[in-house]
């Protein structure tokens, strides 16, 4: 019994101090991720600010072949979780403006790695979601 509830606190005490490793980690600093879209890769660039566990920026995107577009992010991090928006308007051609936003549904794997899955949802009713993983540069 006594070996049992060594192993629980041991668990326990593994957990609380990889909380609160994750807790620690400023996110503030330039990320960089890639997304492959049929045969157009994207590459984007955030520059992210954290104020306590509200995050701020901008991103821009270089399109394997298309324009480079940009916008603005907002999120927050709970713990090892990370979630946050991106808002994007464009022009595309001659056409509207077409707005998208992107969310993100990640986890810290290290103070320089975010993995997780994205969800975008365009103006015109497209969407399309998939695994992503960011670096800090």
């Amino acid at each position: 019994m006594q070996i049992l509830r060594s192993m629980v606190v041991f668990c326990l005490l593994i957990q609380v101090s990889y909380l609160a490793l994750a807790q620690d980690v400023d996110l503030t600093g330039t990320w960089e991720s890639k997304y492959q879209f049929g045969p157009i890769e994207e590459v984007m660039t955030a520059k992210i600010q954290q104020v306590g566990v509200n995050l701020l920026g901008s991103f821009s995107v270089k399109p394997s072949s298309g324009d480079e577009y940009s916008g603005i992010i907002f999120g927050a991090v709970e713990g090892d979780n990370v979630k946050a928006n991106y808002l994007t308007v464009r022009t595309m051609g001659s056409k509207d403006p077409q707005a998208a936003i992107t969310f993100i549904d990640s986890r810290i794997v290290d103070p320089n790695t975010l993995s997780g899955t994205y969800y975008v949802h365009d103006s015109n009713m497209n969407a399309l979601s998939g695994h992503f993983e960011a670096t800090r540069k």
